[in-house]
C-alpha cells in the first residue's frame, strides 16, 4: 500500500494539485476575458477615394453592451490627417441628370468634428465621413477616435480608437 504522508508522494501531490488550479485560473479567466470582448463596444471603418486627398470614410459600429451609448464626436490623429462632413460637400451631376462625382472644395478640416447619433443595445449603426490625407503625405494608417457616453444613470465617457489603414504596404 502506498503511504500517502512520504515525502515524494506527498510532494507530487501538491505539485499536481498546484498545476491543475493554475490551469483552471487560466481558463476561467480567458473565458472572462472573451465574454467581455463579445459585449463590449465594437468600430471599424471602411473606406473609398472619391477624390485624390478625401477618403470617402464609412464608420460601422455595433454595439454589443447591455446598455445603449450616445456617439458624440470624432477625432482624428496628427499631423497629417483631417476629418470632413459630407453634408458638406456638393454633388456634382451631368447634363443629363446623373451623378458624376464629389465637389470637396467646400468642406472644412477638422481635427475632431462632432458626430451625434445614438445606437441602442445589440445595435449596428452605419455613417459616412470625409478623412482627407495630404497627397505628399506617406503615412499608411490613420487612428480615428470614436468618442461616445455610456448611456446608464451615472454617465461614462468612452474613447475607442479605430486604426484606418489608407496606404498599402507594398
Amino acid at each position: 500500500m502506498i503511504d500517502w504522508t512520504t515525502l515524494p508522494v506527498r510532494d507530487g501531490l501538491a505539485a499536481l494539485a498546484l498545476i491543475v488550479s493554475s490551469l483552471s485560473l487560466y481558463i476561467s479567466w480567458n473565458t472572462a476575458r472573451r465574454a467581455k470582448a463579445e459585449k463590449a463596444v465594437n468600430a471599424w471603418i471602411t473606406i473609398t477615394r472619391p477624390d485624390p486627398e478625401w477618403w470617402l470614410a464609412t464608420l460601422n459600429l455595433k454595439n454589443g453592451s447591455h446598455l445603449g451609448i450616445e456617439i458624440e464626436k470624432l477625432g482624428v490623429d496628427l499631423p497629417d490627417y483631417r476629418l470632413g462632413d459630407l453634408s458638406q460637400a456638393k454633388q456634382i451631376t451631368a447634363p443629363d441628370g446623373k451623378p458624376t462625382g464629389i465637389d470637396m472644395a467646400g468642406v472644412d478640416h477638422c481635427l475632431a468634428m462632432p458626430f451625434k447619433f445614438s445606437v441602442a443595445a445589440g445595435e449596428t449603426l452605419q455613417r459616412n465621413f470625409l478623412l482627407h490625407q495630404p497627397a505628399h503625405s506617406r503615412r499608411k494608417s490613420a487612428e480615428v477616435s470614436v468618442m461616445y457616453w455610456t448611456l446608464e444613470p451615472k454617465r461614462r465617457w468612452r474613447i475607442l480608437p479605430v486604426m484606418v489603414q489608407t496606404r498599402s504596404d507594398l
